[in-house]
């Protein structure tokens, strides 16, 4: 497997690679449902070889050493379909790999650990930090849309050009350096987790988009899932690839790629990890499944292409398993969390494709089926019960969205508040901007695409404009001792030479940067 060089690479990650049929890492260790005494750690390899982690505690002074042995469990859920091993190399040879899982248990909380992996001869380690009490202060990186593909590779989006509609260029780099350059600058930030927003996979039935996802994210371009958990909520992409088999065969590879705390609702087995919440720090995180909603009543469906029979995806509207599930997480996370964030994929207010109702003709005259505006369905929630801030995707823009209205305390006193609500669908795939809908986002408050123009000087790109990025929140004290929450939407700027040619890659903030204090 040849390593592609990036302009903005270092050497933080060395691989042992062997030839083509003999063993190795298809999926490099990574990070699972973090707890404060416990982690699992899930690799892949190409044979049926038996593994081991071990792990101790990175700052003792005479550590001691725990391991625990890990069986390969054959994955027939990640096979390739005929169609999907035309590839060339370097992409992976078209074999079903084995997964290994351990479960590190007996961790002290707010700790960091190394851990070595070892598996048929090759030896992978790293480090990470158990889950922190509830005063600590923490950092989460969220963004959504990476819609990873090999055929990314090479492949420059349309770049939205403010200055003139009816312009047409394409953007700096291609989508796979875009997101492989953004999740640089998230590794340098050194946050506690990560958490998507859908849409992980450009196709969730095609596994070497998913390869493509692990090459970014625990393989040869990076591997910061290594030290920083990923979590996720599923987009409509990670269910299916489009006019092919838009039912379950991209919701199995996400199960088994992820291992989430199981959400305890009155839902099958294959449903327990679909939405889930997980308590870390003084937030609470609640991860939606919002891909199908009522197929008897299409205006309220997010997605019709998933009306197959064989489709799992929970219902999300009032009086459904997921609903009440939902009411009681943000009713306990109310009385127990500083601050409650909710992850979905789909998006109640924007401007883009996805903004319209089912069955809406926008600007570009035809209906809309993918619709987030079902999700609407969900505010009152939110705002009953104090939600700091519901980070979507699925328009691919940057747009903050402010809803205002009341919500009951922890004191049972009624009083203001404001709901913020995110897409941040710009991490590494399409770079959208203009409005597509008929009618304005009533709920807008900043985005890129019109709140922070291009500069251009001598003809170059200086400052400014839609580059691919994500969203920053820090949960700590200010100067008083207060709590408060800080979100800053950061972006990876490409710099240019005299000929506009890239030289590298700054991080940048856009000038939508604010905090909101604990309520009460």
């Amino acid at each position: 497997m040849k390593t592609k060089t990036f302009l903005f690479c270092t050497a933080a990650l060395a691989l042992a690679v062997a030839a083509h049929g003999e063993n190795f890492f298809r999926v490099t260790p990574y990070l699972q449902h973090p707890a404060t005494n416990e982690m699992s750690v899930i690799w892949f390899m190409q044979d049926s070889c038996p593994g081991k982690v071990t792990w101790w505690e990175a700052d003792a002074a005479k550590p001691r050493r725990a391991s625990v042995s890990t069986k390969p469990r054959f994955s027939p859920e990640l096979s390739y379909l005929p169609s999907q091993t035309n590839y060339p190399a370097p992409y992976l040879p078209f074999t079903i790999p084995f997964r290994h899982r351990a479960r590190l248990t007996g961790l002290a909380p707010d700790t960091r650990y190394c851990y070595e992996v070892a598996c048929g001869g090759l030896t992978y380690t790293n480090s990470f930090r158990t889950a922190p009490g509830r005063d600590r202060p923490i950092r989460l990186i969220c963004y959504s849309d990476c819609e990873t593909e090999p055929e990314s590779d090479g492949a420059k989006v349309a770049w939205e050009d403010p200055r003139d509609d009816a312009a047409k260029r394409v953007y700096l780099v291609d989508q796979t350096v875009g997101y492989a350059s953004n999740i640089v600058h998230m590794a340098r930030r050194a946050p506690d987790l990560i958490c998507i927003s859908g849409d992980l996979a450009q196709g969730g039935s095609k596994q070497v988009d998913w390869d493509e996802f692990w090459r970014h994210n625990a393989g040869a371009y990076n591997d910061i899932a290594g030290s920083v958990p990923i979590l996720a909520a599923p987009g409509n992409h990670d269910y299916a690839n489009y006019w092919a088999d838009a039912g379950e065969s991209g919701m199995r590879k996400y199960l088994t790629y992820f291992e989430f705390e199981p959400n305890g609702a009155p839902v099958d087995y294959d449903q327990r990890q679909r939405f889930h919440r997980l308590d870390y720090g003084p937030a609470t995180l609640l991860f939606l499944d919002l891909n199908n909603g009522r197929d008897d009543d299409p205006a309220k469906d997010t997605n019709l292409y998933l009306k197959e029979e064989d489709c799992r995806a929970p219902d999300f509207n009032e009086g459904s398993a997921q609903w009440r599930w939902l009411e009681a997480q943000l009713a306990d996370a109310q009385r127990r969390s500083r601050f409650t964030f909710v992850f979905s994929h789909q998006c109640p207010y924007s401007v883009g494709y996805h903004g319209r109702l089912n069955g809406d003709a926008g600007l570009e005259k035809y209906k809309e089926e993918l619709s987030g505006a079902p999700s609407r369905c969900l505010v009152p929630l939110m705002m009953r019960y104090g939600v700091t801030a519901w980070i979507c995707g699925h328009d691919e823009i940057m747009e903050r969205s402010e809803i205002k209205g009341k919500t009951v305390g922890r004191d049972g006193k009624t009083r203001d508040h404001t709901l913020q609500i995110y897409d941040v669908g710009f991490s590494g795939d399409g770079l959208r901007g203009r409005s597509r809908t008929s009618e304005k986002n009533p709920y807008e408050a900043f985005r890129v695409h019109v709140d922070c123009p291009e500069v251009w000087k001598d003809g170059l790109l200086v400052d400014g404009g839609k580059h691919y990025g994500h969203l920053e929140i820090n949960i700590a004290t200010n100067a008083a001792g207060a709590w408060q929450c800080t979100f800053t939407p950061a972006y990876v700027f490409v710099s240019l030479d005299k000929d506009g040619n890239p030289t590298g890659f700054d991080r940048r903030v856009y000038p939508d940067e604010f905090s909101v204090p604990e309520e009460e």
